[in-house]
């Protein structure tokens, strides 16, 4: 993991942090555009057209980039809540098979489900990765003893019953397998530099085609808001399991709610 992904991970854990940090670096890049570059000003009609034409062009490619990165991120944001709802159908199922085991083992298999479905909720829940990884350990562990379980009454009374708890109970793992595949970070590190390049320009050439060096230059800061905004969205949603926009285990509380009362 590169040095900038390390700081961009430590940034996101603080939401308004990472808002402010986006706002001041783009408000920054607008004055510095205005005020460094303040002798624009004495330049003639034909430079300032051309600094039009070259605004222009990097504002659409800027909407462009904004756009395409922000589909990518909803679509692993989309991805994790699918994971989510594929995980609720597969303990749901692996209760329902828990009733063909006997008796005795019924009541452990439920009991042991019941942890595992606390388990996946707080994973979706919790927003550092230690802990995300204490709930993973702790789901393996759960459905290493529903195994157990059901692959003991397979060994003693084989036959298409227990087979079929033995497969519910394996649909778990890939469910599992599934959500973590989709829990991490979708925009490529060269994508958010790219992203952030093309801000910074994009709001230094609006602070350079400001005219005048005078007055509270409010306007200026139009456009250093706006792609704040639109950067804050996409690293929010790109987030798995942290900042404000993030998946939520509705589905499995609903589960929780449900069936295990």
């Amino acid at each position: 993991m590169s040095i900038f992904t390390d700081v961009v991970n430590g940034i996101l854990v603080n939401s308004m942090f990472l808002f402010l940090s986006f706002f001041v670096l783009l408000a920054s890049s607008a004055y510095i555009g205005k005020f460094v570059f303040k002798k624009r000003h004495n330049e003639s009609a034909i430079v300032d057209d051309e600094t039009k034409v070259i605004l222009g062009a990097t504002l659409s490619l800027l909407g462009l980039l904004l756009g395409f990165i922000l589909s990518i991120s909803i679509s692993g944001y989309n991805t994790r809540q699918q994971s989510q709802e594929i995980e609720t159908i597969a303990i749901g199922n692996a209760y329902q098979r828990s009733e063909l085991l006997s008796v005795n083992d019924q009541g452990k298999a439920k009991d042991i489900l019941k942890q595992y479905l606390e388990a996946r909720i707080q994973f979706f829940k919790s927003g550092v990765k230690d802990n995300d990884n204490q709930w993973r350990e702790l789901s393996l562990d759960k459905q290493t003893q529903l195994w157990n379980i059901a692959s003991s009454e397979a060994i003693s009374n084989p036959n298409p019953v227990t087979v079929s708890v033995l497969s519910a109970y394996s649909d778990l793992y890939t469910s599992q397998q599934k959500t973590m595949a989709s829990w991490r970070y979708q925009i490529p590190v060269a994508a958010w530099i790219l992203l952030i390049f093309f801000s910074v320009s994009s709001n230094i050439l609006i602070g350079y085609n400001i005219r005048g060096l005078h007055g509270s230059n409010m306007l200026m800061l139009v456009l250093p808001f706006l792609t704040t905004l639109a950067l804050f969205m996409i690293a929010e949603i790109d987030i798995p399991g942290e900042g404000i926009i993030h998946v939520t285990p509705d589905d499995l509380e609903t589960l929780k709610i449900a069936v295990f009362k």
